[in-house]
């Protein structure tokens, strides 16, 4: 009966002593933010849709975005996402756009609610402007 009660004891204590000292590896949740979706700039000069794509890598999070209707006059699109906070519903990422006479460094930020965000762009001496997204499923 003794070694039994020593055994049991023994396996308890080999469960719970990460957890004790702090050496005990959570599993890390994906965000909400992670996937497909059809996000719009609500800009004064007219809305501006992309499809933005969110997965997550070994190093954190990746981001590329496509305009759904590319722009008419050819202009450049932003490059991928950069500097990357993802905390659980909330997000905020860079994306620089090279335009004649040098980069421009757009930030965009927002909170993710089901599959649906709402934020915003800041565009620096521009100006902010909303954006909203919507999750693709498929």
């Amino acid at each position: 009966m003794r070694n039994t009660s020593v055994l049991g004891l023994a396996l308890v204590a080999t469960f719970v002593a990460p957890f004790l000292t702090g050496t005990a590896v959570a599993a890390e949740a994906v965000s909400p933010f992670v996937g497909e979706w059809t996000a719009t700039a609500v800009a004064p000069t007219g809305n501006v849709s992309e499809t933005v794509k969110v997965v997550k890598t070994a190093e954190g999070y990746a981001i590329t975005a496509k305009l759904v209707v590319p722009d008419p006059n050819g202009n450049p699109e932003a490059g991928p996402g950069t500097d990357i906070v993802v905390n659980g519903n909330n997000f905020i990422y860079k994306r620089t756009v090279n335009v004649t006479g040098g980069a421009f460094v757009i930030t965009y930020s927002g909170v993710v609610s089901g599959d649906a965000f709402t934020g915003e762009i800041d565009l620096g001496p521009l100006g902010k402007v909303p954006y909203n997204g919507v999750r693709i499923k498929g």
